[in-house]
């Protein structure tokens, strides 16, 4: 693949050039046309547009190993001359002229592109350059309080360093509930593991979290262990979710299941 300094070193790469080409360099305009293509391919991929640092760390080589499948799938339907490899190699024609497939400015050979990466990278680095969950969320926690069972939901803001989490938690409404810190690690963007804490001194609540990541990256679900009012180890269902309404619906969903 390319470094992250490609295009200080004068490199640019070969998608950059062709979405140029077409006017598609903008993120507003490229995510039009992904969803357009995607849709095509399969209806399900009609909304797996990557976020827009994504689309902006591709373009500045930022990646060690290529996008995820359902982005390759549209990639190569979007460019049908070209394979992912050779999108993802520099291009060293000129900026002034449309590459042809025919071209020998990027020389993309299997063994170029499988024997000789930036560094060794292993799934764990795959995760940081292809997850953005930074942002406004909202969750929903399957809790209790004196043995009655409720649903607290309230705000949660993410900052992501790499394939770490660093969480906000803003206290919910109801009656007993309190603000909290916590942190989670992205494992093979499959799954989110990590812990929290009050951030308020008399209360004692801290403990653990298991979270399933949709593959969207829209929201994620599962089960949070520790102390709280009614118990030393309890248990219920969480989510956290993009949206309000998701993160209502999901955790619902999950209580009116039942047991694990």
């Amino acid at each position: 693949m390319t470094s992250a300094n490609s295009d200080k070193a004068g490199e640019v790469l070969l998608l950059k050039v062709l979405l140029k080409a077409r006017h598609l360099q903008a993120y507003s305009s490229f995510a039009r046309e992904y969803r357009k293509v995607a849709g095509k391919i399969d209806r399900a991929l009609a909304t797996t547009e990557p976020s827009k640092a994504q689309f902006y760390r591709w373009l500045s080589g930022e990646l060690i190993n290529m996008p995820h499948s359902q982005h390759c799938r549209v990639l190569e339907k979007m460019f049908p001359d070209w394979s992912v490899e050779q999108l993802f190699q520099p291009y060293n024609g000129s900026l002034d002229v449309v590459p042809q497939p025919d071209t020998t400015a990027i020389a993309p050979t299997p063994s170029a592109v499988t024997s000789t990466p930036v560094r060794q990278a292993n799934a764990r680095d795959v995760v940081n350059h292809e997850l953005d969950l930074s942002g406004d969320w909202w969750c929903a926690w399957q809790t209790s309080k004196n043995g009655v069972s409720r649903i607290d939901a309230h705000t949660l803001t993410v900052r992501q360093q790499g394939e770490r989490l660093h969480l906000d938690a803003a206290r919910a409404p109801a009656d007993g509930s309190y603000s909290w810190r916590g942190e989670l690690c992205i494992w093979d963007n499959e799954a989110l593991m990590g812990w929290y804490r009050s951030t308020e001194g008399a209360v004692r609540s801290k403990g653990t979290m298991y979270l399933a990541l949709h593959p969207h990256g829209e929201h994620a679900w599962g089960r949070w262990t520790g102390m709280s009012y009614d118990g030393v180890v309890v248990t219920g269902w969480g989510v956290i979710a993009r949206t309000e309404e998701l993160v209502h619906k999901v955790v619902q969903d999950l209580v009116d299941a039942g047991n694990p």
